[in-house]
């Protein structure tokens, strides 16, 4: 089954093209609106970007019939419908810019590949993946056509097709598309290259996907080693690299070496960012999620109610990012029967999580169930019939 490490690779390949330009006196209404939506998509205000996305598309209705804009408009207005999870009007959008796309640039084009990508995108985000391969492959092959079979610009492609690939647990395709891309860019920057680094993530995702762990820790190595040259021993540059590696010694069975690289990451990040800064949350609850599947639970009690701290300080005590770390630290007491620290944490966690996401929100949903667990232990039989009701109610409307 499809892991969502690899949607969120796929996520990241979309050719939205949402980028900001200068604003001038001289600027169109089209130019106007266009700029104010890529600007109102970068800082996540959606609804008023889709109202200047509109606004601009509108404009280009009434350009000529083979204006490039139009198509650009489309796919700018399908690009917000697409981070709002609205996929079917998107859809159409994204159809009519390939069709136009076409017809304006030529199928040699590769812009009309970006567009080819981007409908094949929404349909892989839906699990449509008998629609999004032959999409994906034919933007690859209109991509080679115009650039040539060992262009840079194919990688983009090969991490497409491997990614519908491996959701359908192709393995042997995907690896086959992955380490070409990886030799395209290899070949073309050098060994040493911060560029491989994705590449040779890429592959060793796909490794650990068949707990191939011996193929993959090389490759993470090798990532980590190329970061370190390039930003120097302690630098966060390094984090992403410090953590996949050290996932993936945990699940090959080699704690010790994953418990050193994961102190590395969050002494990076400490030195780096100071010891208040909630970007030190993800190394504290990483460090503190590898003592929990340890066993050793009092390592990590002292990370998670740091971690809580630091979220209550910068956030206020209602942010549902204070809801997550105070569940997991709930968890952590539960685990060690410690039901009276647990239960507060619990219910802290749900009241946050309601007040923030609405009582009928799946997150919640979990919340009560984590909850369901500690009503049991404590012998609590109605209290936990009562929230299994809700739990029901809320899944079956979702």
């Amino acid at each position: 089954m499809l892991n969502s490490w690899w949607r969120g690779l796929m996520a990241a390949s979309l050719v939205w093209a949402i980028g900001l330009a200068g604003c001038g006196d001289t600027q169109s209404p089209w130019e106007r609106h266009v700029d104010r939506g890529d600007l109102l998509f970068q800082q996540g205000r959606f609804k008023e970007a889709k109202e200047q996305y509109a606004a601009a598309l509108k404009e280009a209705e009434t350009f000529e019939k083979q204006d490039p804009r139009l198509p650009r408009s489309l796919t700018k207005l399908a690009a917000v419908h697409d981070a709002q999870g609205e996929y079917e009007q998107a859809e159409p959008l994204l159809n009519r810019a390939v069709n136009l796309n076409e017809t304006i640039l030529g199928d040699r084009d590769p812009q009309f590949a970006a567009s080819l990508s981007n409908l094949a995108a929404l349909y892989f985000a839906q699990r449509h993946y008998e629609k999004a391969l032959p999409l994906f492959e034919r933007a690859l092959q209109v991509r080679e056509q115009a650039l040539g079979s060992d262009h840079i610009d194919l990688t983009l492609d090969l991490k497409n097709l491997a990614g519908v690939l491996a959701a359908q647990e192709h393995y042997a395709q995907a690896e086959t598309h992955l380490l070409r891309a990886l030799e395209i860019t290899e070949n073309a920057t050098g060994p040493d290259d911060p560029r491989l680094v994705e590449r040779l993530n890429n592959l060793a995702l796909l490794y650990r996907a068949q707990q191939d762990y011996d193929k993959a820790i090389p490759l993470l190595e090798r990532a980590l080693a190329i970061n370190t040259k390039q930003y120097g021993a302690e630098s966060p540059g390094l984090l992403g690299s410090l953590n996949n590696l050290a996932s993936m010694l945990v699940a090959q069975g080699a704690p010790d070496k994953a418990e050193e690289l994961l102190k590395q990451a969050l002494t990076i990040t400490e030195q780096s960012f100071g010891p208040e800064n909630p970007r030190l949350v993800s190394g504290l609850t990483k460090l503190a999620d590898f003592y929990r599947l340890q066993g050793q639970f009092e390592k990590a009690e002292p990370l998670l109610a740091s971690a809580l701290e630091i979220n209550e300080k910068k956030f206020g005590p209602d942010h549902e990012k204070v809801a997550n770390v105070a569940n997991n630290l709930a968890l952590l007491y539960f685990l060690q029967e410690k039901y009276a620290q647990a239960e507060p944490l619990f219910d802290r966690a749900l009241a946050i999580n309601e007040k923030t996401l609405g009582k009928e929100h799946p997150i919640v949903a979990r919340t009560l169930r984590n909850y369901v667990a500690l009503l049991k232990k404590t012998n609590r039989a109605q209290e936990a019939q009562n929230l299994e009701t809700r739990i029901a109610t809320i899944e079956n409307d979702s």
